[in-house]
């Protein structure tokens, strides 16, 4: 095959179960957050981050608390530019957050890429 291949693995509603909210009624009971994640290493190599390896990290999040959406997206996106080479793509929304009128979710999408 000519020319260089390039891709995207996309990792959707990887679920997380923890305590997010700035208000403290939210920070009783976990929720279940989405996470939705894009991987990319410009021209196809054989290095790829395994999705065993990608949810086991995400795993660890299991039980945590954060106040925003935000802070919990750069979070994720640090911890997989340390372990996983490339151009990751980070989304986190928030199911019905508390406002009115109701929404549906609160999304957060963060891009970076490594050094590497």
């Amino acid at each position: 095959m000519n020319g260089m291949l390039n891709g995207t693995l996309i990792l959707k509603g990887i679920v997380v179960r923890l305590k997010i909210g700035v208000f403290p009624f939210e920070k009783i009971t976990p929720r279940n957050i989405p996470v939705d994640l894009e991987w990319s290493a410009g021209e196809m190599s054989e290095s790829k981050p395994d999705y065993t390896d990608v949810t086991a990290l995400l795993a660890e999040y299991a039980g945590q608390e954060y106040s925003y959406i935000e802070e919990l997206a750069e979070d994720i996106l640090n911890r997989l530019l340390d372990k996983f080479p490339g151009a990751w793509s980070v989304k986190v929304t928030k199911p019905f957050p508390p406002v009115r009128p109701i929404m549906e979710s609160a999304s957060y999408t963060v891009k970076g890429k490594s050094n590497d």
